[in-house]
């Protein structure tokens, strides 16, 4: 049986007694644990968001074709390095943490 079988079977049981409430031990244990799944998918779905982000923000700053120009001409007609490069992927690895 399905987790949505069983559900709707614990449902159905729950509306033909409208005051008594004649669900075994068993059905009471599963509707907790689906419970307690959701809190722990919800937890999940908090972390991967946080990743997400870290990910997005990363992404962000190895997508703009700024950080790959060179910089301003300096002393002695050196340039300076683009930002990736002194970035050195440090952005990439933190994202990845």
């Amino acid at each position: 049986m399905t987790d949505k079988e069983r559900l709707e079977e614990i449902k159905e049981k729950y509306m033909e007694h409208e005051y008594d409430f004649n669900l075994i031990k068993n059905d009471i244990n599963w509707l907790i644990e689906q419970a307690e799944r959701v809190q722990d998918l919800k937890i999940m779905l908090k972390v991967l968001g946080e990743e997400n982000q870290r990910f997005k923000k990363a992404l962000e700053f190895y997508a703009d074709p700024m950080i790959w120009r060179e910089g301003n001409r300096i002393k002695d007609n050196t340039f300076e390095m683009p930002l990736a490069n002194n970035d050195n992927g440090h952005k990439a690895r933190k994202a990845l943490e």
